[in-house]
């Protein structure tokens, strides 16, 4: 069984009250008293068990609940008293019965107090509303003993269709007036109303906006039961007026407060009851001038031909002018609903406006805001809310007061381009009403045209992103190649030709050497060709690593194996089927030889390897390069890859792509991704 139909078993006990109640009313003859008994105890209960399984970790939801069903309880054993007081006389006399019905009156009132002590968030915020939490049950003792020590008779009609009056078997004289102050203590009608007014108020004034807005719910409530209160008890009643009439009244009357409650806790978030009350109160005002105007043209018209023309063609030509105004009347309304709601735009009218601000559109967070603007106007939605996959659903644009954290979605839409889901539209209540299969579909039709655009707009994007990187690429190859040649430069000024400097001062020595000593002249020749020999290998050197002849003469394979066994670590080359006749373009060869090469010399700097392999994969329309280490590794996500950008220039340069893989103790792994264009070197 769910913690949910758990929580339903608590709902049987009023259930069931409830309908004890009208059972006993029914048997006892109180047909009315059963009908209203029965609207009033439907009217709390609901509301309450509605709160309760909307909202069952609320303390405030689940006192709710205590008290419907302690009312219903209450009505149940005051129906009891009194079915029994009417069959026999004797029972309307027992202290015992009026101190059992006063004892649920008590219970509901301990009830509801501690509702108002925590509502609307179910959490106490000042010591003294727990305090008095706690002491009211108890309370009801000691009261409950004064009135009857002070009281020489003790009565009730709290509950019940028959008031109860009985003596009191305890009541000293002289103690009168403690037994008034006890039994109007005990009176929960009197207790439950000023002190929960109290509790509101002074909770109201300590919450912020949010809370605010709950506790509106109730107040509001309770303003419109007083006025109601006052109109059924100045107005006329039966039989004035007919008996069902002041029943509807008073029973609509019972069921605002736990109407304003349940609101309070579930739906203050949808529903704003300041602006329902201003905005309907508004066009019902305008309605009701419409309406008067229009009987009143009519009424006039008629009057007007009745003294000219019998009445029975006064009373058509009066009907005639009440059709023929019919049309204005509604353009009248029409206009009103403008006012008040503001413009409603059709589907075709959002649909058209939605294209033209797209067009002026271009990043997808700015589309995104268009079409949560757009659909919060055509749909009028409280708030509107557009997420995209990022990869995962995150909000980028929202209209009205769209909550910031979890929110429930009464009507929402996905973003489907080309088959895959890029997004979602997630819709807030409705400012009036509720949403209809019309506003669903228009919805739908909606998001297959933002789809498009938010789309377009992350391509658009995308691209400008890569012409970006291309433009940023390009200049740092053309850095790379000025510092490639201003070291070439260097090393040439430094090394080569500093050996050629002095070979030439050895051949010049030499020369001076064999007019005086040929033997120490052929000395000096055999340094001086020691010398140009370093030279060559110092121009070898040089040249291998512009471009390294056996790339050129035997191929990719064979010059990373050989560029392999000039590597201080062990390095294993894969070829993976590759043969040393396999060639490739000239540029592409020279881009993976120095891929790999320059991946070798950062692991000797860097990895504190123990072995390297290096992988060649050829198929279909790409040469995969894999370089990997066994070396310390590390986290690419929180380390600068400058050190690779070169690497990565000189691959997308030819449009392949380099990947990283690496984690901390688990080596690092280069890959390179190079299309194949021709299969063909030059």
């Amino acid at each position: 069984m769910t913690a949910r139909s758990a929580n339903a078993w608590w709902l049987l006990p009023g259930a069931f009250a409830l309908v004890a109640a009208a059972v006993i009313d029914f048997s006892g003859g109180q047909l009315s008293g059963a009908a209203v008994d029965v609207g009033t105890g439907i009217a709390w209960y609901l509301a309450a068990a509605v709160t309760y399984m909307a909202r069952p970790t609320n303390r405030a939801a689940w006192l709710f609940l205590l008290m419907a069903t302690l009312l219903e309880i209450g009505k149940a054993v005051g129906a009891a008293v009194s079915l029994a007081a009417a069959t026999h006389p004797e029972a309307a006399h027992a202290w015992a019965a009026v101190v059992l019905v006063n004892a649920a009156g008590w219970a509901v009132t301990a009830a509801g107090i501690a509702l108002f002590a925590t509502f609307p968030d179910g959490k106490y915020q000042r010591s003294y509303e727990r305090w008095i939490v706690r002491v009211l049950p108890p309370a009801f003792v000691p009261l409950q003993l004064l009135q009857l020590v002070g009281s020489s008779r003790v009565g009730t009609s709290q509950f019940g269709w028959l008031a109860l009056d009985a003596p009191s078997p305890i009541y000293v004289r002289g103690l009168d007036p403690v037994g008034a102050f006890a039994s109007a203590l005990v009176d929960a009608n009197i207790l439950v109303v000023v002190p929960a007014l109290a509790l509101l108020l002074l909770r109201y004034r300590r919450f912020g906006d949010e809370q605010r807005r709950q506790i509106k719910w109730p107040l509001y409530a309770i303003a419109l039961s007083a006025i109601s209160v006052v109109i059924l008890a100045f107005g006329s009643g039966p039989p004035a007026i007919p008996f069902w009439v002041a029943a509807v009244q008073y029973v609509g009357t019972q069921a605002l407060l736990p109407v304003g409650l349940a609101m309070g806790i579930v739906v203050h978030r949808s529903v704003d009851i300041e602006d329902v009350i201003r905005r309907s109160v508004v066009y019902g005002v305008l309605w009701a001038i419409i309406a008067g105007a229009y009987v009143l043209v009519a009424a006039a018209f008629g009057i007007a031909v009745g003294q000219r023309v019998p009445l029975a063609l006064a009373v058509l030509l009066a009907i005639a002018a009440a059709l023929l105004f019919q049309p204005a009347r509604r353009r009248l309304e029409r206009l009103a609903d403008r006012l008040v709601f503001g413009h409603r735009l059709s589907g075709y009218e959002l649909i058209s406006q939605l294209g033209v601000r797209l067009q002026t559109t271009a990043a997808p967070e700015d589309v995104a805001g268009s079409v949560a603007a757009a659909v919060q106007a055509g749909l009028g939605a409280r708030w509107v809310r557009v997420a995209l996959n990022r990869p995962h659903p995150t909000p980028v644009a929202s209209a009205g007061n769209a909550p910031s954290g979890e929110a429930a979605v009464h009507l929402s839409a996905p973003l489907i381009h080309d088959g895959h889901v890029i997004g979602v539209i997630e819709c807030g209540p409705k400012v009036e009403g509720s949403y209809e299969t019309t506003d669903e579909e228009l919805l739908k039709n909606l998001g297959r045209q933002a789809a498009l655009a938010i789309r377009n707009s992350q391509l658009s994007a995308e691209l400008s992103d890569r012409l970006e990187e291309l433009a940023a690429s390009r200049a740092r190859l053309v850095q790379a190649e000025e510092a490639g040649r201003r070291r070439l430069e260097r090393d040439l000024h430094d090394g080569v030709q500093q050996e050629l400097v002095g070979v030439l001062a050895r051949l010049g020595l030499a020369r001076n050497q064999l007019k005086r000593d040929q033997h120490l002249a052929e000395n000096t020749l055999r340094e001086a060709q020691v010398d140009a020999q370093r030279a060559l290998e110092g121009l070898q050197e040089l040249a291998r690593g512009i471009h390294p002849a056996i790339l050129t003469d035997r191929g990719l394979v064979e010059a990373v194996a050989e560029r392999a066994t000039r590597m201080p670590i062990p390095v294993e080359v894969h070829a993976n089927g590759l043969g040393a006749a396999a060639r490739f373009p000239v540029e592409l060869e020279g881009a993976a030889y120095f891929f790999v090469s320059e991946s070798l010399a950062n692991v000797v700097k860097y990895a504190a390897a123990s072995r390297v392999d290096v992988r060649f994969h050829s198929g279909g329309d790409q040469l995969v390069i894999e370089v990997e280490d066994d070396g310390q590794g590390f986290e690419p996500t929180r380390v600068k890859l400058s050190g690779l950008r070169g690497l990565q220039d000189r691959i997308e340069a030819l449009d392949g792509r380099m990947d990283v893989a690496s984690r901390p103790g688990h080596g690092t792994r280069l890959r390179a991704h190079l299309p194949l264009r021709d299969t063909a070197g030059d």
